[in-house]
């Protein structure tokens, strides 16, 4: 018997040792990655597609389609980067985005991170549409959401008892791997949401709190670390959507400060990327509206746990596929329901009116919602109107405009409100405008002008002398009756100089304005766009 156990265990370490020695078979797992959904059901206007397809594409049905597809190749996990809802067009946004969140679902979206615009209504808007239940603010007559399937992450996001809003991590085992998710978004984020949206909340830096998680899945045996991060860079014009030439802007500085990071999948700026090495990770982004689809391919070694190549490539979600009948039938019964109101004729122009700011930051569509806005709140005795670029969301057409038009256009549901400020006030306001990270350039209502120079430092960009009000000199010590949306009022993109005005009071929606400015043109004669002029750029 002694005999037999002494070969047993030399049998059995002579065999542990060959076991040991014999190299590990790697595993190839992919990640399909998208960004900025934003409540796209159906697919984005001709002005949206990128100029190097130049056909239609999006659409969520198509984007599942293309994932079912991509799926037949590799084990497979699907993530995003945040702003999945929120500045939705109509279709998704009456219905609380509660068809955006079903119609992702369904695709088999698995983990994404959190974006601002995710907290456009509020944290517990937010929270309803990650766990269900009915909105607070409006009737559920179909009966209580059933929230998402799918894994929001937050680790940069805590509450006042320091507990994170979100799992801050994820472990995905997929292929006979493991792969560990960490998720963030910008923190800048209170200033770029309505500030009453966030109350209580604390967003961290981005690089400390993912670099405080790494170690942590490292320790658990994860074989690669994906950051989600709802942050972003901003390629040259032109660039094509899987090339890294000439990359800028906040992200960049953050792949930097990360450390032990392999994928990092961003978004927010809207743009597509491929970098392979930017700060020691493969860096991605896929642009927006669901038009493309980044298929990323990593090879792993699950005995070392670690990474041993790593590619990815953009797939445009192109329409030569079937689309997905499941999705499909999410998105026919969203656009059904809006229809009736999304196709009202309010207007009509003799021209598109573009949200893109020219060479001084006016925009044609700025122009016409700030007159808008003015001539809503005429009676609170508003003298000059402001909106913000980041609230004009896509451009309007020409010909006829709908209210789906101007509801994609200004999809925030903001009120308007006129306050009293001090023409230095007005001037503080102006100077905001180049305080944060990139320029915001503040859309004005026809009676106002003034002249900015690039040279001058941020602070005293505004030219002396050059702001007219109704022609006259800014008088830096009369009173002024402004109008700006309640997203400005409170502060919102930094415009701190806004939250000090006082004599407050409501107005209509900003996009009832809209349409109410229209509504002439639809009898009358069609509305053309104004000349510009009212914001000059000099040397």
């Amino acid at each position: 018997m002694r005999r037999f156990w002494v070969l047993l265990l030399t049998l059995g370490c002579a065999g542990g040792a060959h076991l040991a020695s014999a190299p590990a078979e790697p595993v190839r797992v992919q990640l399909l990655a998208f960004n900025d959904f934003h409540g796209y059901l159906e697919p984005p206007p001709a002005a949206a597609r990128p100029v190097d397809a130049g056909v239609p594409l999006g659409g969520v049905a198509w984007l599942s389609a293309h994932v079912a597809r991509l799926r037949q190749q590799e084990p497979t996990v699907v993530v995003a980067a945040g702003d999945l809802v929120g500045a939705s067009p109509l279709a998704s946004a009456l219905a609380h985005d509660e068809p955006s969140i079903a119609a992702l679902d369904a695709l088999g979206l698995e983990v994404s991170s959190v974006g601002n615009h995710e907290f456009d209504e509020g944290v517990e808007e937010l929270k309803r549409l990650q766990h269900g239940g009915c909105p607070a603010s409006g009737p559920c007559p179909d009966g209580p959401f059933a929230g998402a399937h799918f894994t929001y992450l937050a680790a940069n996001v805590v509450d006042r008892t320091g507990a994170t809003l979100f799992p801050g991590s994820i472990v995905k085992q997929v292929g006979g791997a493991s792969i560990g998710f960490i998720g963030v978004v910008l923190r800048e984020t209170p200033t770029v949401v309505n500030p009453s949206g966030v109350t209580g909340l604390t967003f961290l830096d981005e690089a400390e709190t993912v670099n405080a998680l790494v170690p942590k899945l490292r320790a658990a045996g994860v074989d690669a670390v994906v950051v989600l991060i709802h942050q972003g860079a901003t390629a040259p014009p032109g660039s094509p959507p899987d090339a890294c030439r000439g990359l800028t802007g906040a992200l960049v500085e953050l792949a930097q400060r990360f450390h032990g990071v392999d994928v990092v999948v961003s978004g927010h700026t809207h743009q597509a990327y491929v970098c392979p090495d930017l700060g020691g990770a493969l860096v991605t982004s896929a642009g927006s509206f669901g038009r493309l689809l980044t298929q990323i391919t990593l090879e792993l070694d699950p005995v070392q746990h670690r990474v041993l190549s790593r590619s990815a490539v953009q797939v445009h979600v192109t329409h030569d596929v079937p689309p997905d009948p499941r999705v499909e039938a999410v998105v026919e019964r969203a656009v059904a329901k809006a229809a009736p109101l999304a196709q009202r004729a309010v207007g009509r122009l003799t021209a598109r009116l573009s949200r893109s700011g020219g060479a001084s930051g006016e925009s044609p569509l700025g122009d016409v919602v700030a007159d808008a806005h003015l001539a809503a709140t005429r009676d609170a005795r508003a003298v000059v109107a402001f909106t913000n670029p980041g609230g004009l969301r896509a451009d309007l057409p020409a010909g006829t405009v709908t209210f789906g038009d101007v509801f994609t256009a200004q999809p925030f549901g903001n009120t308007l409100v006129s306050m009293t400020l001090t023409g230095a006030q007005i001037l503080e306001a102006l100077e905001q405008q180049w305080t944060g990270s990139r320029p915001r350039v503040l859309q004005l209502s026809a009676g106002l002008r003034y002249s900015w120079s690039e040279s001058a430092p941020p602070g005293a960009r505004v030219v002396p002398g050059s702001v007219r009000i109704d022609g006259r000199p800014l008088d830096l010590a009369g009173r002024y009756r402004v109008t700006v949306n309640s997203f400005l009022a409170a502060g919102g993109d930094g415009f701190e100089a806004f939250t000090r005005g006082t004599e407050r009071v409501g107005g209509a929606a900003d996009a009832a304005a809209l349409v109410e400015y229209l509504r002439p043109s639809l009898g009358g004669s069609p509305l053309s766009p104004p000349g510009g002029g009212r914001i000059a750029k000099v040397p």
